[in-house]
């Protein structure tokens, strides 16, 4: 009897079929187990082999919301020229491992020769001639051997040359939707600042955006320039951000474009004049600014320091108008003889002793430039011929015993103070302070002649542009407008400090600067006297190292303004370490203001800056009546009436007509004259007058 087969209890099914069921799982499940452990081996291996480029890869596909940056707004000069910009600018490499064999190298197409690297190297030769193109082929070889993925073919380049290059073999692939990954470039694109007008006044325009260090007057004025970034939602392919929609998703805002108080065609006067001169004297560094007396806005500031000296070449390297300060020697005689004039302890008329040229204080030696010096002579000759030892003299004797109103008089006169340009970088002047740790007992006279006292070249300028705006201190600035989609937005007004003097002390000042330029005897007589210019201004010589037993070095300068009988323009002048000699002011700063004053002449429409003989000798200035110059009426035989003129008024036409004049009391108004109105008067005839 056969045995019935084994049922499955539950579904009736034989053991057997179970069985075969089974294991044909078992099999489907170990070939799958080995298809994961090949898979992870793989993973594992490409992990090790080729990770880098597959990490590389998923990268290279980030999508990000990216800036777009917003384009900085233009700088304007005030005679229309465009200082600074933004423009695209290119770098470029190569990913040279991405060509394919037949897109890279030279191949044979039917029996002839199809070149691919020559013809690229060819072009890159012709209008990128960084190499020739043999050059070029060896340069690219040695990248394809070494498998550089990163390649550098070139560097700030204009959009315009882009575009050409993207013209060349195998680069070509870039511009083509179709494959544009053969051609393995990597392009990046970024905004960049430029100078039309490169070399000018680089240093004051300064730089922003590409270090992020904002300096000059991109940095003071970077929130009006630099605008709003905006966004868009981009795609990271082989190293660049390709836009994945049409719009964007914040529109970045232009920056505003702002119009600077400076004149390129100045600029330009004042650049060719400085350049000549250093390089003529070899000087480590020099500047000069040129200054609107009405406005206080800077027409020109030149900044240049030697960066080689074979060939000597000068560049913008640091500002030093704004940012260095110095003992600035003779020209803070003007300052010297304004405080004088102001607390009446000097009239221009007296006479001082200049000691055979040396004047010892302490143990310590004042010296006049001509060895010797001038014998006796007034305040003014003192003043013109910058006689050091005539300077302290007329400082020292009246305040010896009280230096604090001198140096008060100094600080009423904004001679302490900042002279609020509207740039980054102005130090405060330093005014030696009675009672301090640095005060000693030379200190009134040496800050009397230009020593231990420190100040810029634009805070000396400033001070001479008020007294040439009769005694009106405008702040210099370097803003004018401020412009929005070519609309003016904001017009900058100058800002006054007030007067640092009474009316009668700047017309003294105004003529004692003229002398030294006018005055065959004045420092500046030689190198400045024009009739055409009519410059007004003091030299300076100040020496460095004094004291300290090293070689002397010297910074020379001249402060002024033109033309006197109508100020438009004051200046300063400054060189730093000149070689050769001599070495002053009147003979190597004051030629190159009067090379800049002429240029500004002649580059000037002669309706704008008219002359008249006639008219500069019959000047009427328009000052209150009792501080109107009165004259002498006399024939030279008798004595006049003097009682109730200014001393300076009356002593040199005086001593003119012969009589030897010795003055009491103080320098002001004259009280009392020894000799009565209308006596009759001989040459030598002693005269004493009494003065408040």
């Amino acid at each position: 009897m056969d045995t019935p087969e084994m049922l499955d209890q539950d579904n009736n099914t034989p053991k057997s079929t179970v069985k075969g069921l089974s294991l044909l799982i078992f099999a489907l499940f170990g070939a799958l187990s080995l298809l994961g452990l090949f898979g992870v081996g793989a993973y594992l291996l490409s992990y090790l082999f080729r990770g880098a480029d597959l990490r590389a890869d998923a990268n290279s596909r980030v999508i990000q919301e990216r800036p777009i940056p917003a384009r900085w707004g233009n700088i304007y000069s005030s005679d229309g020229y465009l200082l600074a910009s933004t423009v695209l600018r290119y770098d470029v490499y190569w990913d040279i491992t991405v060509p394919k064999k037949g897109v890279y190298n030279d191949t044979i197409v039917e029996g002839k020769k199809q070149k691919n690297i020559s013809a690229l190297c060819d072009s890159m030769g012709k209008y990128f001639p960084r190499f020739t193109a043999e050059g070029w082929k060896k340069y690219f070889e040695n990248g394809r051997k070494k498998n550089n993925r990163y390649l550098m073919v070139a560097k700030e380049i204009s959009q315009s040359d882009r575009d050409l290059m993207l013209t060349f073999p195998i680069f070509e692939y870039y511009s083509k939707k179709s494959s544009p990954v053969r051609s393995g470039l990597i392009i990046k694109n970024y905004p960049k600042r430029i100078n039309p007008l490169r070399g000018i006044a680089d240093r004051l325009l300064g730089y922003s955006e590409e270090t992020k260090a904002y300096v000059g007057l991109e940095g003071f004025y970077a929130s009006y320039l630099k605008g709003e970034d905006g966004s868009r939602m981009m795609q990271q392919l082989r190293g660049e951000w390709k836009p994945l929609a049409d719009e964007n998703k914040k529109d970045p805002v232009d920056g505003k474009d702002i119009v600077l108080t400076l004149d390129a065609g100045i600029q330009e006067i004042v650049h060719s004049a400085m350049e000549e001169h250093l390089t003529k004297w070899n000087a480590e560094r020099g500047c000069a600014v040129v200054m609107d007396v009405k406005t206080g806005g800077i027409r020109a500031m030149v900044n240049l320091g030697q960066i080689s000296q074979d060939p000597i070449k000068y560049y913008e390297v640091q500002n030093y108008a704004v940012g260095e300060k110095s003992d600035p020697g003779s020209t803070f005689k003007l300052m010297t003889f304004v405080a004088l004039l102001e607390e009446n302890a000097v009239d221009t008329a007296q006479k001082v002793d200049t000691q055979g040229g040396v004047f010892t204080l302490f143990g310590r030696h004042v010296r006049d430039y001509k060895a010797g010096g001038y014998g006796v002579i007034s305040a003014r000759k003192a003043f013109i011929k910058s006689s050091n030892t005539g300077t302290v003299k007329l400082a020292y004797t009246p305040f010896a015993d009280k230096p604090d109103v001198f140096i008060n008089r100094l600080l009423k006169m904004k001679v302490g103070e900042k002279s609020g340009i509207d740039i980054s970088g102005e130090p405060d002047p330093y005014i030696p302070i009675p009672g301090s740790a640095k005060w000693s007992g030379i200190s009134l006279a040496w800050t009397s002649y230009g020593y231990e006292a420190q100040l810029t070249p634009l805070q000396t300028v400033s001070f001479y542009n008020a007294i040439a705006n009769d005694g009106v201190y405008v702040e210099p600035h370097l803003l004018a407008q401020v412009r929005s989609k070519g609309e003016v937005e904001e017009n900058i007004k100058p800002k006054t400090k007030g007067k640092i003097a009474s009316d009668r002390t700047v017309k003294i000042a105004q003529s004692l600067m003229q002398g030294v330029v006018n005055d065959r005897g004045g420092t500046a007589h030689s190198a400045c006297y024009d009739p055409d210019l009519r410059i007004a201004g003091k030299t300076g010589t100040a020496q460095y190292n004094y004291g300290k037993g090293l070689p002397m070095q010297y910074m020379v300068s001249f402060a002024g303004y033109f033309p006197y009988d109508d100020p438009k323009y004051s200046i300063v002048v400054c060189v730093y370490k000149p070689q050769g000699w001599p070495l002053s002011g009147g003979y190597i700063a004051a030629p190159i203001a009067k090379q800049i004053a002429k240029g500004i002449y002649c580059a000037t429409p002669k309706d704008v800056y008219s002359y008249s003989e006639a008219a500069v000798q019959n000047i009427s200035p328009d000052i209150p009546a009792q501080c109107q110059k009165k004259t002498l009426s006399s024939s030279g035989k008798t004595m006049p009436k003097v009682s109730g003129m200014y001393v300076s008024d009356a002593v040199e036409t005086l001593e003119k007509m012969g009589l030897s004049v010795t003055v009491k009391g103080g320098v002001g108004i004259i009280k009392e004259q020894s000799i009565p109105q209308g006596s009759k008067i001989s040459k030598g005839q002693k005269l004493t007058i009494t003065a408040l």
